[in-house]
């Protein structure tokens, strides 16, 4: 009985690691990593100069789909593990071409990246120090976690979550939703002149905001707030149309 758990379970591992099939590439030579997807797509850091598609053992290739590739936006699938990669100059273009499964990508820690949901999938980047857009053009949600560069992110019928390590570059960074909350953790020694906007929700903080002052005057509007912290320094501007913004101390 032992003798044969043991064989069924080097079955099982042998069939795991043959339907886990990774695509790697090279990034030498490449500025910006440009990624699409319409479903939900996961951004890791790795110690390797390379691009990593993990691959997805419940997007096995059906029985019926045996010797045909698969097919989507702009390419068709030249990894084997449903996306299309090709290089564009110093920029490298990656798509997902499946709709309901979800890509999770490995890049080295200060690449610069540019991603892009366009339809409900949701965007999750965790522990980059290069420069990041990020983009849900319709129905995701935007989630970033310990990034140290300059940001540019954008939902439409989602909430964007930032959590930022550090911020001490010169670029600006521009958070903006439509339908959803702009929700945004920094140090508490981070120097910044801020502006937040919410046409119909309202503003929350708890670091001390130095006020605008007009004929020594402030503004007392609760929607539209343009104030300094630690003395000023990076340009963040965070909107919301119809939700709320919370800006927090770390």
């Amino acid at each position: 009985m032992k003798q044969l758990t043991l064989i069924l379970f080097a079955l099982v591992i042998g069939t795991s690691a043959k339907s886990q099939t990774d695509y790697a590439q090279s990034l030498s030579g490449i500025e910006w990593v440009k990624i699409e997807s319409k479903s939900d797509i996961i951004l890791k850091t790795h110690s390797s100069d390379e691009l990593l598609i993990k691959g997805n053992r419940n997007s096995e290739t059906s029985e019926r789909a045996k010797g045909l590739k698969l097919v989507g936006e702009g390419g068709s699938d030249n990894t084997h593990v449903g996306f299309y990669v090709v290089q564009d100059g110093n920029t490298l273009i990656v798509k997902s071409l499946r709709k309901n499964d979800e890509g999770k990508i490995y890049l080295p820690k200060n690449q610069n990246i540019s991603v892009k949901s366009t339809w409900h999938g949701d965007i999750e980047i965790d522990g980059f120090s290069g420069e990041i857009e990020a983009d849900a053009e319709l129905n995701g949600s935007v989630d970033i976690l310990n990034i140290n560069g300059p940001l540019t992110a954008n939902a439409l019928n989602g909430d964007v979550t930032v959590t930022f390590g550090k911020v001490k570059q010169d670029s600006p960074i521009s958070i903006y939703t439509t339908n959803g909350a702009v929700d945004v953790t920094m140090p508490s020694n981070t120097p910044s002149d801020l502006a937040m906007n919410t046409t119909n929700g309202d503003i929350y903080t708890d670091f001390e905001l130095k006020r605008e002052e007009k004929n020594g005057l402030k503004s007392v509007s609760g929607r539209k707030v343009k104030a300094t912290i630690n003395n000023g320094g990076v340009n963040i501007s965070l909107k919301s149309t119809n939700g709320n913004i919370y800006l927090r101390k770390k």
